[in-house]
């Protein structure tokens, strides 16, 4: 499902969801939780990408 629709799905969800509803709450922290850990994995790749490029480019890595 594409990013624009997904978000609209969710908030959608959380405006029908009951307020009161532990595990439709428990459900979007685990939900959230996961989005978190591939945007973390996303972000490691993208910094051993840049050093490798920085390491290529002038013989050292200029990172920090």
């Amino acid at each position: 499902m594409p990013r624009h629709r997904r978000d609209v799905a969710e908030r959608l969800a959380l405006e029908y969801l009951p307020a009161g509803d532990p595990a439709g709450i428990k459900a979007q922290i685990a939900q959230k939780e996961e989005e978190i850990d591939q945007l973390r994995q996303t972000v490691a790749g993208l910094r051993r990408r840049l050093e490798e490029l920085e390491d290529d480019g002038d013989g050292r890595s200029q990172s920090g």
